[in-house]
């Protein structure tokens, strides 16, 4: 056996004869290296996950602060511009007034009629006027203390509330430092009249008012009137309806009007609707009798009414409530005429 051969085998014989412990140790190597490898790993995981955490928690902070400065505008908003019932304004000036409902205040199917309220008190206030039958309000009025304002206003029954005070702040809250006074059975406002208010009063804690009220007649229009003059010459020819009416176009203060020639009837007679388009807004209460009874109408003078060729000044007519169609021509104007009646035709003409 040559010297290579004896290395190779004394090499042979030392591995098999090597203590068991230390072939454990190199046969349990492989396993040592798998348990570090873990730790490494576990810790290399750990850390991983540790960034993560911090990077979420670094960007919800970042969301919370973000939206930070949007509830800090909200909130800003909201008290810039509060709800409308808690914006307060300054008190409008003496006698400025609000319409809250125009369909109501604002008709031209109405007579219209004066209202005048007086302040003694020692406070601004705010005079609302409404339905008597329920909670709406029609039109609210300005008026300061010592002071007085007029208005004209559609006839008719009205409930009526006085805010007082000193610190308005809108027509919700009234004052804020006042209160608020209800008129016990409202107020009336009759054709042809003028309602009078007169409040009186120093006090706002307890609040201590007094109401003077009275409604004022006008003079009698009948009484100052002028005579009627008729201007014109020449004919009317009218011909009878199946129902045996005669019929004229005219006018009355410029605003058009069919006339019902009416000999049966005293004084010349136009409805509500009439009155208020020929600007009528004043007249005196009159007692009419009817073929339906007595009826509460209002008479005044007009300055001029026309038909046909006709025309005729300062003539005394009479408003009708609920009267059907536009307007009778009555004997006041008629007997100044020659009327003739012929086969079913009307012939009108200056005498």
């Amino acid at each position: 056996m040559g010297s290579p051969d004896r290395d190779y085998y004394h090499r042979d014989r030392d591995t098999e004869q090597l203590p068991s412990g230390w072939q454990k140790s190199v046969t349990n190597h492989p396993t040592k290296w798998s348990w570090k490898s873990f730790i490494k790993y576990f810790f290399i995981w750990l850390a991983i996950l540790f960034i993560f955490l911090t990077i979420f928690k670094d960007d919800k902070t970042q969301q919370k602060s973000d939206s930070r400065p949007v509830n800090a505008v909200n909130t800003l908003l909201s008290s810039i511009t509060p709800p409308l019932t808690q914006h307060c304004i300054p008190l409008p000036p003496h006698g400025s007034s609000y319409t809250i409902e125009p369909s109501v205040m604002k008709r031209t199917d109405v007579l219209y009629s004066g209202l005048e309220i007086q302040n003694k008190y020692s406070y601004p206030m705010v005079a609302i006027l409404g339905d008597s039958m329920s909670d709406k309000r029609f039109l609210a009025i300005s008026i300061a203390s010592d002071d007085t304002v007029q208005i004209s206003v559609p006839i008719g029954q009205y409930s009526m509330q006085v805010l007082v005070g000193s610190d308005w702040c809108n027509l919700e809250k009234g004052f804020s430092d006042g209160a608020v006074v209800s008129v016990s059975g409202g107020i009336s406002i009759q054709t042809g009249s003028t309602t009078y208010m007169q409040f009186n009063g120093t006090s706002l804690q307890p609040v201590q008012m007094a109401l003077g009220y009275r409604i004022s007649q006008p003079v009698d229009a009948q009484s100052v009137s002028q005579p009627t003059e008729m201007i014109g010459v020449g004919k009317v020819e009218l011909k009878q309806t199946r129902q045996g009416h005669y019929f004229s176009s005219g006018t009355i203060n410029g605003a058009p009007v069919v006339f019902m020639i009416d000999t049966g009837a005293t004084t010349v007679s136009i409805s509500s609707e009439i009155a208020s388009r020929a600007g009528i807004q004043k007249c005196a209460p009159l007692l009419v009798s009817t073929a339906n009874g007595s009826v509460t109408a209002c008479t005044t003078t007009v300055p001029e009414i026309t038909f046909g060729k006709f025309r005729l000044t300062n003539v005394d007519i009479n408003i009708m409530p609920n009267m059907p169609g536009d307007a009778l021509l009555g004997m006041n104007v008629l007997r100044k005429f020659r009327i003739e009646q012929v086969d079913k035709v009307m012939r009108i003409s200056s005498r």
